[in-house]
């Protein structure tokens, strides 16, 4: 008799960076993808997670729709009654509590951030879910579907722990804000989570990094902080900045504690007199981006090393939006007591659909362990056939190829020739990453490679840096103290020999935001890699988003048609297809 099969769908459905996420009745991850993909909207604020076409198609192409479905929020119930508590405040009375925060500057640290924030929310968290529920019952007639809501940050870590290479591990989580704060640690062993301390209360290091990239003149709406990051290394350290954030934020153990309103308000006033202008450049307050992502690691180092006295693992996990500061990641292992580090493909909220669907899958399963490996990134959607099947057949293209089997030797060929190529293939990445499946690729060769691509393809800063997909082996070769990074999560320093090799990937502090790349992980993408090496003795590439500033990675063959013939890229891959202009 045909086994009825039980699927987790894990949704993120807070009011920015919604996604769904799908495990099975063994625990395996079947899809997993932000909403901002489909919808092509970045961030896809206020925007539901299970958006109902992405429903459609994961039930018609990953489930058996006759099964048993439990839809899983990264909210407790407690925090559901909350913010039921909200809503009819909020319907009530529209000026008891703000919509939406003045770029989360004028509420900061008071419990006004904390309930802007929430209201913001309210929309995203009560609409998630219907959608599954609907399609299920109008189209395949099933009405076997419940719901369980599991503690935001619980999801965080799920997402972090469960997808680890460790048997054992100390996690950290830190967003801006969580359900009653920004800040929760974690003991992990054997697949089970144990909360070990959760900070209450409005403080958030998350939130205070976010208003220094507003001071810098960038918009943490649009999730901006990437910006201050690549704009720091071209700053010294403020005296001024640094005292001013130092009175500002206080480490007490694995706390951060405020002052009284009275000097939050001084240290705006002090923030603002340093604060980027309309008539200013970017360049003009790289002291202040160096300044804050200095005084970041600072906060971190403290926090770190207090959680590690707790004597729990030398393996550390870091979950939440706070793990996406690469520049920071890369220097954990060094300046702190932790030995290894890991953090997973998605770690900020749009992660929390993945983790939510674990968590509860492992609640179900207490004697399932998830296996401690480098776990695939490449969950999300993939090309459609048929659609690259018209493409080469109406298309009208004169160079399109058709090149099974020698695809990636003939790129490698264009990219040591100089020539920009979109490179798509596969299933993409979950995260904000792209790890070779949806990536814009070049030579890292040329010096004015970086200025080339930005001026052509990308359209954005050029203080921004690009990041080099280096084979595993090799990484030792290029890079100080090198640590895998097989999600591009850590930035390394590269070794003074290396540097001259490949200009177009060394940022101005000699550093790069790597991914290591193995043939087990990636086989095409590794077999890329290693025919350009074989072309040109470097085993790296330039690898950067394939979308445009402002807009999220393409998701479809006909996104990825359109930014080609938009922009100045010369060569474009379509799984088996190239298409040169």
């Amino acid at each position: 008799m045909h086994k009825k099969q039980k699927y987790y769908i894990g949704l993120a459905n807070t009011f920015h960076d919604p996604a769904i996420a799908l495990v099975n009745s063994d625990g395996h991850v079947l899809f997993a993808e932000a909403s901002e993909r489909p919808l092509q909207q970045k961030r896809a604020f206020c925007s539901p997670a299970d958006v109902r076409q992405v429903v459609r198609h994961i039930l018609k192409e990953y489930c058996d729709p006759r099964g048993e479905f439990v839809v899983v929020k990264p909210w407790s119930s407690k925090m559901q009654n909350f913010m039921d508590l909200m809503g009819w405040i909020g319907s009530t009375n529209h000026e008891m509590i703000p919509r939406r925060p003045e770029r989360m500057t004028k509420f900061l640290c008071t419990r006004n951030v904390v309930f802007s924030t929430l209201w913001i929310q309210y929309a995203g968290f009560k609409q998630s879910g219907g959608h599954i529920a609907d399609i299920l019952k109008t189209e395949f007639r099933n009405s076997q579907v419940s719901f369980v809501k599991v503690p935001h940050h619980h999801a965080h870590a799920a997402n972090a722990c469960f997808t680890s290479p460790f048997e054992k591990a100390a996690c950290v989580v830190i967003d801006g804000q969580g359900e009653w704060g920004s800040m929760s640690y974690f003991s992990y062993e054997q697949g089970r989570l144990r909360p070990v301390y959760q900070v209450k209360g409005p403080e958030s290091l998350g939130i205070v990094y976010g208003l220094c990239t507003e001071f810098c003149g960038f918009n943490i709406e649009k999730g901006e902080e990437w910006k201050l990051m690549g704009l720091a290394p071209y700053g010294q350290l403020d005296p001024e900045v640094l005292a001013a954030l130092r009175g500002l934020v206080r480490v007490d153990g694995l706390s951060i504690r405020y002052p009284p309103l009275p000097e939050i308000e001084g240290w705006f006033k002090r923030m603002k007199a340093k604060a980027r202008t309309s008539d200013m450049t970017a360049l003009q307050v790289a002291d202040l981006a160096f300044t804050s992502q200095f005084f970041y690691s600072e906060v971190m180092d403290q926090l770190l090393d207090n959680f590690f006295q707790y004597g729990i693992s030398d393996n550390l996990v870091l979950g939440g939006g706070c793990g996406l500061n690469s520049s920071y990641n890369g220097e954990v292992v060094c300046r702190t007591k932790f030995k290894h580090l890991h953090v997973p493909s998605a770690p900020a909220d749009d992660g929390n659909a993945l983790g939510s669907a674990l968590l509860a899958y492992y609640q179900d399963h207490p004697a399932a362990k998830p296996k401690p490996e480098v776990h695939s990134p490449f969950l999300g959607s993939s090309m459609s056939k048929g659609t690259l099947e018209n493409l080469a057949t109406f298309g009208g293209l004169d160079k399109l190829r058709h090149l099974p089997g020698s695809i990636h030797r003939e790129t490698a060929r264009l990219l040591a020739d100089g020539k920009l190529v979109g490179w798509v293939q596969g299933r993409a990445e979950f995260g904000p990453r792209a790890l070779g499946n949806r990536s814009i690729l070049a030579d890292p060769r040329p010096a004015d490679m970086k200025d080339k691509i930005n001026s052509r393809v990308k359209f954005r800063e050029e203080f921004r840096p690009f990041a080099p997909s280096i084979l595993d082996e090799f990484g030792d070769e290029y890079f100080e103290d090198y640590q895998v990074s097989p999600y591009m999560e850590r930035t390394l320093k590269f070794k003074e020999a290396a540097k001259a090799k490949v200009p177009a990937i060394v940022h101005v502090n000699a550093t790069g935001r790597l991914q290591s790349v193995r043939r087990e992980w990636n086989p095409l993408y590794y077999d890329l890699i290693r025919a350009f090496m074989e072309l040109t003795g470097v085993p790296m590439l330039l690898n950067t988003s394939f979308n445009i500033m402002g807009k999220p990675i393409i998701h479809s063959v006909e996104d990825a048609i359109g930014l080609f013939y938009t922009t100045g890229l010369d060569a474009l891959v379509l799984e088996d297809y190239l298409i040169e202009k």
